[in-house]
């Protein structure tokens, strides 16, 4: 859109503010709380369905009705001028005041304009308590509608819970179970809110990410919306993808002691509350804010359309577009250099040598470095460094020659937690590496090469399935070639001769694979070598099993069995849980210890890969010039 364009558009909804206004007024959307309540259960759609699921669950009429009362109740939403302030005003800087916002303007003023003739679904990403009130303050900032924000009921204590239900916050019990009269009261309000036209905003990773990447989509809210198409609604809905990404976040301590299995997770309540504002009263660097290529989920899940999409794969494309416009930020590149090396300190000059080829893979493949520009010279380097070393992630040891820095003892899984922020922009390159060193045993001019490199990829990709939304299989064949062609422009010229293999790789301006898989396969292996040692045996209790996932964890990295303390995850255990059940390895059935012993063994292998990537990446290092960058 041109800037003239743009400004055409301000001056049409400003004049268009005015009847927006006049409109809202007899919206349904306006009415009150008991209005909203009695209008849903009036309808005879609704009421078919409280009689039909009476029936079923054998309830008597007026139970039923009762129950989904009291549902709608607790769910319905209203937006009170006084408790919009007492939002934007008094709960809102004490979530946000740890951050200074960067805001992607252009994309927001678009949204204003599509805003008028369309529903807006915002679909951010899950890091912070304090994510839906950056976005509403932005939101507000504009020429948009509130959104109704669909969250948990964990924060609906008194007085926030008070507060955010009367500010459009829809607070939905954290679990529900087979309690359909529930279900069916979220469906019919998810429809009632996309006939009357109000823009939503939730959360589909069902919670804050504990490892800094996105976590797998919660499926069941967008599922609801897109039956509630199949009724009624009076405009397009259009998915937004927004990807919020903070430099630094006070609360991940909290969520990394929760992770690793050392701490309960605090209950949310006014102590807790108190608690988090005094924490956020500290600045600690920037939010950024970035609006995903917009989807239509009219469009997607129309059944005349030419290729009608899943929910699942309408969910994954989301992520995907989430993902294309997260920034890479500085302290996500140097945890990237700082964890690959295990306990070792680095100094200045050390860690802009393994910084700066990164940028300019980074630049030549267009991805979004512009908040990194400053790590281009050492002070901003340096200043990534000191932020991180004033938030304890990091010990600078000063008393030497020159200074030098290191990942501080206890603080791996929150560096873990910055540098996976921007991990997805390497994956694709860093199985490229183990593919070329799983293939280094095939003899020149086999015609096999190409073959078995595909396949070692997409075995790769498949056991990383769930913790990455790769593309599919025809687009990440084009991505991997893209990614060769950057490795070496001759690459399938030179890939056919069994010592080019290795060449290209030394020869490369930096390895990947070792400082981003690694921290993952081996968390795998922790989870594929104690269903191993089960034999066949079902694994019924899959939170006893992750508990003991987390205890033999920490024995072996106190052996050095495992380099990546950062693997002590119960969410990566969780996903190693979910790639076991998809190949039918929890429960007990012929051929199972077999099965469980080659996935074992798998792993192992690409372990071995990787560490083979390791010493090739320091043999290398070692040999190489000191390089850096102008002061």
């Amino acid at each position: 859109m041109k800037e003239k364009d743009i400004e055409q558009d301000e001056r049409d909804l400003s004049q268009h503010a005015g009847k927006q206004v006049s409109e809202a007024s007899d919206s349904s959307i306006t009415m009150g709380k008991k209005a909203i309540v009695s209008k849903i259960l009036g309808s005879s759609r609704v009421q078919n369905a409280l009689r039909e699921l009476a029936v079923k669950e054998g309830l008597s009429q007026s139970e039923a009705h009762s129950r989904a009362r009291r549902s709608l109740q607790s769910l319905v939403a209203v937006q009170k001028p006084l408790f919009t302030t007492l939002f934007d005003r008094v709960l809102a800087p004490m979530h946000t005041n740890a951050w200074t916002v960067d805001v992607d303007q252009e994309s927001l003023r678009r949204l204003e304009v599509l805003s008028r003739d369309n529903m807006l679904v915002f679909l951010p990403t899950h890091r912070s308590y304090a994510d839906p009130f950056i976005l509403t303050q932005l939101i507000s900032s504009s020429a948009l509608p509130r959104n109704y924000i669909l969250g948990g009921d964990n924060i609906g204590f008194w007085p926030m819970g008070s507060v955010v239900r009367r500010s459009g916050a829809i607070l939905i019990r954290r679990s529900f179970g087979d309690d359909r009269v529930y279900k069916l009261m979220i469906k019919e309000y998810l429809a009632y809110l996309a006939r009357s036209g109000g823009n939503l905003e939730w959360y589909m990773e069902g919670g804050r990410s504990r490892t800094g990447k996105l976590r797998p989509p919660m499926y069941g809210l967008l599922r609801y919306l897109g039956q509630a198409l199949s009724v009624e609604s009076r405009k397009s809905v259009i998915l937004v993808p927004v990807a919020i990404t903070y430099d630094q976040l006070h609360e991940i301590w909290g969520m990394a002691a929760e992770e690793a299995g050392n701490a309960k997770k605090a209950k949310e309540g006014l102590p807790w509350l108190a608690n988090y504002a005094r924490m956020q009263s500290k600045w600690i660097g920037t939010a950024y804010v970035r609006f995903g290529e917009l989807m239509s989920l009219t469009e997607a899940m129309h059944p005349d359309s030419k290729n009608p999409s899943t929910i699942e794969k309408v969910a994954i494309e989301v992520f995907q577009r989430i993902n294309k416009v997260t920034p890479v930020t500085g302290p996500a590149l140097a945890t990237l250099a700082l964890l690959a090396v295990r306990n070792r300190a680095l100094t200045l000059p050390e860690i802009t040598h393994l910084v700066s080829p990164l940028l300019d893979y980074a630049r030549r493949r267009a991805l979004p470095t512009e908040v990194v520009d400053e790590l281009d010279n050492h002070s901003g380097i340096e200043d990534a460094l000191s932020s991180l070393a004033k938030a304890d992630v990091l010990d600078c040891y000063k008393g030497g020659l020159e200074p030098i820095y290191n990942i501080r003892a206890g603080s791996h899984n929150i560096a873990a937690y910055y540098r996976n922020s921007a991990i997805h922009w390497f994956i694709n390159r860093a199985i490229l590496e183990v593919t070329l060193l799983h293939t280094s045993h095939i003899n020149n001019g086999d015609e096999n090469i190409f073959d078995q490199g595909w396949d070692d990829a997409h075995a790769l990709r498949d056991v990383l399935k769930f913790e990455f939304f790769f593309s599919e299989k025809n687009k990440f064949k084009e991505e991997m070639r893209e990614e060769a062609l950057i490795l070496d422009a001759d690459f399938f010229a030179k890939v056919q001769r069994a010592e080019e293999r290795r060449n290209m790789l030394y020869q490369a301006p930096f390895l990947m694979a070792h400082r981003v898989l690694m921290p993952f396969l081996e968390a795998y292996v922790i989870v594929a070598e104690l269903m191993a040692s089960k034999g066949g045996g079902t694994i019924s209790d899959e939170s006893l099993f992750i508990a003991e996932c987390l205890s033999v964890g920490r024995q072996w990295v106190l052996q050095y069995k495992i380099r990546s303390p950062e693997s002590l995850s119960q969410e990566l255990f969780k996903n190693a849980l979910k790639l076991a059940k998809n190949r039918d390895l929890l429960e007990q059935r012929l051929g199972l210890h077999e099965d469980r012993l080659a996935l074992k063994d798998y792993l192992h292998s690409v372990v071995a890969a990787l560490a083979n990537v390791e010493s090739l990446d320091l043999e290398r290092c070692a040999n190489s010039q000191e390089g850096g960058v102008n002061e």
